[in-house]
């Protein structure tokens, strides 16, 4: 399988968030960069599920040019077993059909402002490995952490769908595990892109259902990442005409969309 991103650690990210793992579990080789029709350099890494959760291979040589994008890995895969939390969802919030509760783990009680500062150290690493300049406001809402990214390189969060944002929302609840005993839930933004893309995510979800009453039959939507596959749950929860239901196997699952 391969992931791409403007720089190898960006691409290592993503393969991380695919597979749900911490971006150390990543083994994986460097692709040859290419010259192609992109704006930015991309870095492209080739990644053996099997191999999932060895060491990265530091030693691997670097070649000049730029890459073209790789799509998203169509290919779903169970995620291998690791010791990790089990994964939630990137809301923060699993579904019954997408992820088991997390195992609590023993750790000394932390106030809010505890939680802020290890979210903070948190997500300072992860943006020090994606080679990011930007900074974050982090606010406890609740149980939920919301973050606001923003600087120099903001764009590069959302491109290709907001791949890295995606990628960073998932991996934070991880990294922070360690130290806070449980999973955390995490919101990230950049310059209201989250809710942008909720807002069109809601739409679609209304207009498939709307076909589907009309029509009848079953619409099957485009493979999603968990936060999308709930936002598209709970926009249609109240629909007394249509049922939605999660269908695959990994990650990345397809949400269909049918009368009740």
């Amino acid at each position: 399988m391969f992931f791409s991103g403007e720089t190898e650690a960006r691409a290592i990210l993503a393969a991380a968030n695919h597979f749900g793992v911490s971006p150390e579990q990543i083994a994986f080789d460097r692709v040859e960069k290419r010259h192609g029709f992109v704006k930015h350099r991309r870095v492209v890494i080739r990644v053996d599920p099997a191999s999932v959760g060895r060491s990265v291979d530091d030693g691997a040589g670097e070649s000049d040019g730029r890459a073209d994008v790789v799509a998203e890995p169509v290919v779903e895969t169970t995620v291998p077993a690791v010791a990790q939390p089990a994964s939630a969802d990137d809301e923060g919030m699993a579904s019954a059909d997408d992820a088991e509760a997390p195992v609590e783990a023993e750790a000394p009680e932390q106030t809010s402002g505890d939680v802020v500062r290890i979210a903070h150290a948190a997500l300072d690493q992860l943006l020090e490995l994606a080679d990011l300049e930007v900074s974050a406001e982090i606010v406890l809402s609740g149980e939920r952490l919301e973050i606001e990214i923003e600087g120099v390189d903001e764009e590069l969060l959302v491109e290709d769908e907001g791949q890295v944002l995606l990628a960073l929302q998932h991996l934070l609840p991880r990294v922070m595990y360690g130290q806070v005993g449980r999973i955390i839930p995490c919101r990230l933004d950049s310059r209201g892109y989250q809710q942008k893309k909720e807002e069109r995510l809601r739409g679609l979800a209304r207009r498939v259902a709307e076909e589907v009453v009309d029509r009848g039959g079953t619409r099957t939507l485009r493979p999603m990442n968990p936060a999308d596959r709930r936002i598209v749950h709970l926009a249609l929860a109240d629909d007394p005409d249509v049922e939605t239901e999660s269908q695959g196997n990994g990650y990345f699952k397809r949400v269909s969309i049918r009368l009740q």
